[in-house]
């Protein structure tokens, strides 16, 4: 009995020294499997100046991300790979780095694991802190309106001063966290966000100029009078509410886009006016924080009414059933990832970055990128939905009603004027800082062109809107 139980212990104690092996195996491949991910390949730097850039149909796949002084990096999660463009037909010099992607059955793993939730940078964190909690949206004139009394006397009146303004009738509405303040001299009304204030329905401007009657006029508006309508900085209450799709969509969609070309705002826009997460192919932690809480779920769970990617391989563009296809500027778009890479979501590069060696080579990189991401979903894309960003800007509602038709989502009205009056989102870059000099080159101008064209030749032979005239004169 005794030997029995020696042995039987003598067992146990190399089966904990098995399993205790075992586990730091596990944690080694893991640790491996991290670097592998996260690793970033560094390009060799062109003293020369910029290279020609290479074949179009040799741009498949975006170029390894940058590292040198002061550019900071975020690693994509689905470029691990790397292989070498040769330098014929049209040339890029041999050597340079174009990542592809491969082995998805390993980049496919959960995202959370790798990345930080925080902002990038602790200066950055410590400037969404100071930014406020209304000082991200700006103030919105919606319009002038003619408003019966009967629609009056369902809103409180905040306000009835003989000196009051504009001015301090938003500031009451915003103190009291509600997102309309309706203005006629001496009244200030607070309300939500509501169907009667539609663009539908507003009069002319000129009949709101006489709304500045003076101190002796205190009487409470007659029985139709029109009023000006502001936007306050806060965000309607039911505008908050998001969720995932209640039922797992079989279809995937996907919001594609160049980096820079304004993918996070249009989710910003989609998920208001929809009501409904988008996911993301990545994970970005500063995203999530911020309200993307689609950035966490599974990219294929079906759950988010469409999902973010950057991707421009065969394999990665055919795995989605249909695509909203957003298309920028390349000179706005190379200059907004640049801003990014360099100072974060909200941040500018500063002078000296945008005269650094890095600034070339960013464009000699990604200029080819622009152009290849585009070209790659008008060939392999199915269901293609082609969005410019600048028609966005131009006529915000009927192109968010194009894309919410193409998600087959209704939109209420009140969804949409939220939509319209929250517009900017947490990732609006404040004001309007650029370089003071022209960051772009004769020879980076005459490449970026010719990807111009070559890309409008290509929405046209698919029949799909060419690139607005603004990108560049014909």
């Amino acid at each position: 009995m005794a030997v029995a139980l020696c042995r039987l212990n003598c067992l146990l104690r190399r089966a904990r020294v098995l399993l205790l092996c075992l586990g730091i195996a596990y944690l080694m491949a893991g640790s491996v499997l991290l670097l592998q991910r996260s690793g970033v390949r560094v390009a060799h730097p062109n003293p020369a100046g910029l290279a020609p850039p290479p074949p179009l149909s040799a741009l498949a796949a975006p170029p390894t991300a940058l590292r040198a002084g002061g550019l900071g990096v975020r690693a994509r999660s689905r470029w691990a790979a790397v292989r070498h463009v040769s330098g014929g037909g049209g040339g890029a010099k041999a050597g340079r780095h174009w990542p592809a992607s491969q082995n998805l059955g390993v980049h496919h793993l959960h995202r959370r694991w790798f990345h930080s939730l925080l902002p990038e940078t602790p200066q950055q964190r410590a400037s969404v802190l100071r930014s406020g909690r209304h000082k991200v949206r700006n103030i919105h004139y919606r319009g002038c309106f003619k408003l019966p009394k009967s629609t009056i006397d369902k809103l409180a009146i905040d306000s009835s001063q003989p000196n009051l303004t504009a001015q301090s009738c938003i500031g009451t509405c915003t103190d009291k966290e509600l997102p309309l303040a309706v203005f006629r001299e001496p009244h200030c009304f607070c309300t939500w966000t509501s169907s009667l204030f539609s663009l539908n329905l507003q009069s002319d401007n000129h009949k709101c100029s006489g709304n500045d009657t003076g101190a002796a006029n205190v009487t409470f508006p007659s029985q139709h009078d029109h009023f000006q309508v502001y936007h306050t900085p806060v965000l309607d209450s039911r505008c908050k509410e998001r969720m995932f799709l209640p039922q797992r969509s079989s279809s995937l969609v996907a919001l594609s886009s160049f980096p820079g070309a304004g993918n996070t705002w249009v989710r910003h826009l989609i998920e208001l006016v929809t009501g409904y997460y988008t996911g993301s192919f990545y994970f970005d932690g500063t995203l999530y924080n911020r309200g993307f809480k689609g950035e966490k779920d599974y990219w294929k769970s079906g759950r988010s009414i469409c999902v973010k990617t950057h991707e421009s391989g065969q394999k990665e563009i055919e795995m989605f059933d249909s695509a909203v296809l957003l298309i920028r500027n390349p000179y706005r778009s190379l200059m907004a990832e640049f801003n990014r890479k360099c100072a974060g979501h909200l941040g500018h590069a500063t002078d000296a970055q945008w005269r650094s060696k890095e600034w070339p080579e960013f464009v000699s990189s990604y200029a080819p990128w622009w152009a290849s991401h585009a070209l790659s979903w008008l060939k392999w894309g199915r269901g293609l939905l082609v969005v410019h960003y600048e028609d966005l800007q131009a006529a915000l509602l009927p192109q968010l009603r194009l894309i919410t038709a193409f998600l087959n989502v209704t939109p209420t009205e009140e969804r949409l004027l939220c939509a319209h009056s929250n517009q900017d989102g947490y990732f609006k870059r404040s004001g309007a800082k650029h370089p003071s000099f022209d960051p772009f080159s004769a020879s980076m101008r005459k490449m970026i062109d010719s990807f111009i064209n070559t890309v409008d030749q290509a929405l046209q032979s698919r029949n799909f809107s060419r690139l607005p005239q603004e990108y560049l004169p014909r």
